[in-house]
């Protein structure tokens, strides 16, 4: 395939998921919920690994699926981290301000690694007839972060090539369209936001020049995603970044970031009683029982 050419494929429904973050129990609902309707192609925007306890589950599922299925897979920020550390360029330490990330790259395979690096941030792919771009976040830039509320993405709309753009990062799941142009953003599997802990992800009919998108949310077992956060070690290397991921699964909202403004406000990052008198601050609680108890309220 030369550079002026696109990957084709056909199919019937599309899976569009995104920011799976190691949350190997909501993939795996989302994965079931999705060949239940239908699915037979899969398109993955990213960030597969980090911030959750299973990357090495998750990853395989990603090749199942992709033994499966016809997949297009790009790849997101956090395997861009997981690249950088492999060459030298970042040091991951134990604590909260990076300990998640030094726990994924350690439960990482070499084959995973030489996935992430074959992957692109952005595409343009067609199917069915239909050209679409898709990006983790934008087509020039694996970072840059827009959601349907913020204005940003009044910047991306011009610069669309296609008629539509499919991506993610924000984990916001929203449709917006302008001047003929529309931007899906399936909202993120594993930490979900926007004020409901339920996975999402989209399904996608493609024909007739145009893109018909079902927006899903899928129940899963909240509890076992919690345990794994404790009994797989990832607590004991992120401390309270890991806690703070926690609430963000538990309630949908960006939990993580609230403690990590309080920290910084604190020039605290490397200071982990800081990040203690932050988490408590913000409610949080610190034991598992106390964690999955604040489930029930």
């Amino acid at each position: 395939m030369n550079s002026n050419e696109c990957l084709k494929l056909t199919a019937n429904k599309i899976a569009l998921m995104s920011d799976m973050h190691s949350n190997y129990h909501s993939f795996k609902a989302c994965y079931a919920d999705a060949v239940a309707r239908g699915a037979d192609c899969f398109i993955f925007l990213g960030d597969y690994v980090s911030d959750l306890a299973e990357p090495e589950k998750t990853m395989d599922l990603v090749y199942e699926i992709q033994a499966r299925y016809p997949t297009v897979c790009l790849r997101g920020n956090r395997e861009g981290y997981m690249l950088d550390c492999e060459n030298g360029d970042s040091n991951f330490a134990r604590g909260s301000k990076s300990g998640s990330l030094l726990f994924t790259y350690e439960h990482l395979r070499q084959k995973d690694l030489d996935f992430f690096r074959e992957l692109k941030i952005s595409d343009t792919i067609e199917i069915n007839g239909v050209q679409m771009e898709i990006a983790h976040a934008a087509m020039d830039s694996d970072r840059f972060y827009f959601d349907s509320n913020d204005g940003r993405a009044a910047e991306i709309f011009p610069q669309m090539k296609c008629r539509f753009l499919l991506t993610g990062h924000s984990h916001k799941q929203y449709i917006q369209r302008n001047a003929g142009k529309t931007i899906i953003n399936p909202g993120s599997v594993g930490i979900p936001q926007g004020g409901t802990r339920n996975p999402k992800y989209a399904l996608l009919d493609i024909g007739n020049g145009g893109i018909s998108c079902e927006l899903r949310e899928v129940p899963y077992d909240l509890e076992d995603a919690i345990h794994s956060q404790f009994a797989e070690g990832l607590v004991e290397y992120a401390k309270y970044w890991a806690i703070g991921v926690l609430y963000d699964i538990i309630t949908g909202e960006e939990c993580v970031l609230k403690l990590l403004n309080a920290v910084q406000e604190a020039d605290g990052i490397y200071d982990e009683e800081i990040w203690h008198s932050a988490a408590v601050g913000l409610g949080m609680k610190l034991t598992e029982q106390e964690i999955l108890d604040f489930i029930d309220k």
